[in-house]
């Protein structure tokens, strides 16, 4: 007997995940596409009771069962003021959503192992205040926002730590049970964001300095055997990485380590010249190399199956090497979450 209990309480489960699957499916065909903003009109907006709503409307039904019986005037007057701010709270409630503008703001790409945070951007247009309203992507919630009136506030939103790779927001959804909690307001988007996951730097065992025999074990070849480094005094414009800071401790004047005649060497950093089979680990030793090389400000370049990059320096050319590294050989994808309603 329990058994069968159990099984068509799970009949029913399946029965209402489905029926309520294709009723965001048809949304979702209603509002297919929503670019880069969005803004919430009348024909967007769901709203529905909540559980606590469902409890009040059923105990002003049997008040008013109750004042039919009795014939008690004051019953009556209870009922229906009680049905009277219900009704109201449906028109706050739906208004507070109305007339909001939703834009995603970039997403800074973070590495792999590690949790992020989107944010939408919500924007009121109306000249009212909104509040309590809150932003969620699939299934990942932030907390509610206030929303100044002709203002903007920002939602954020935790994600999960992700593998390496390339992802794009799943379906989004704004809502509010702003004034009362008897009514819940929301409306789905989908709003067009990228969300790149660098690989999870790994330290390969050597510096991708290109200084020695074990730069061709790890990656990092250097063009031509570099000779000792050379110090001098500090000028003007030099870069900060190559102040020695030791010798500034002791003496305290700053002195540069550079390459005789100011050149430092090129490095290439080779995917085909790391040890390891497993791609995943060998474009994590690639990351830690990058980071390692404009760290120490060199000049580098990056060689992948099908693909080079130039040698170069600077904050661009590295974000432009770890975005190579995000996306070889891998397709944008969803962001994995679990469906909400």
């Amino acid at each position: 007997m329990r058994t069968q209990s159990l099984n068509r309480r799970d009949r029913l489960r399946g029965a209402w995940q489905r029926l309520r699957d294709d009723a965001i499916r048809w949304i979702n065909r209603r509002h297919a596409h929503d670019g880069d903003h969005a803004r919430l009109g009348r024909d967007r907006i769901y709203i529905l009771p909540t559980r606590a709503g469902y409890t009040l409307l059923g105990i002003i039904l049997i008040m008013l069962l109750g004042s039919i019986n009795y014939a008690n005037n004051m019953a009556f007057l209870l009922t229906f003021l009680l049905a009277g701010i219900g009704h109201n709270a449906i028109w706050y409630t739906h208004r507070n959503l109305l007339g909001l503008e939703i834009r995603p703001l970039p997403v800074d790409p973070m590495f792999a192992g590690t949790p992020g945070e989107a944010r939408l951007r919500i924007a009121e247009t109306d000249g009212r205040a909104r509040e309590a309203v809150y932003a969620r992507i699939g299934g990942h919630a932030g907390a509610p926002v206030a929303i100044p009136a002709g203002g903007h506030a920002d939602a954020r939103i935790p994600l999960p730590a992700l593998p390496r790779g390339v992802y794009h927001l799943p379906r989004q959804r704004v809502d509010t049970r702003f004034p009362l909690g008897v009514l819940e307001a929301w409306s789905w988007l989908n709003l067009d964001t990228e969300i790149l996951v660098y690989p999870r730097p790994l330290d390969p065992g050597h510096t991708a300095s290109g200084q020695d025999d074990g730069d061709q074990e790890t990656g990092a070849r250097g063009r031509s055997e570099e000779p000792p480094d050379h110090i001098r005094p500090y000028r003007p414009g030099d870069p900060p990485g190559r102040i020695i800071w030791k010798a500034f401790a002791r003496s305290g004047k700053l002195h540069v380590r550079e390459s005789p005649g100011g050149v430092q060497n090129d490095v290439w950093l080779d995917y085909d010249a790391l040890p390891h089979g497993d791609t995943e680990t060998r474009l994590s030793m690639l990351c830690h190399q990058v980071l390692e090389a404009h760290a120490q400000e060199r000049t580098w370049g990056l060689r992948l199956p099908g693909r080079h990059i130039d040698p170069a320096q600077g904050p661009e050319h590295r974000d432009h090497c770890l975005q190579t590294l995000a996306r070889f050989r891998t397709q944008p994808v969803p962001l994995p979450s679990e469906v909400t309603a």
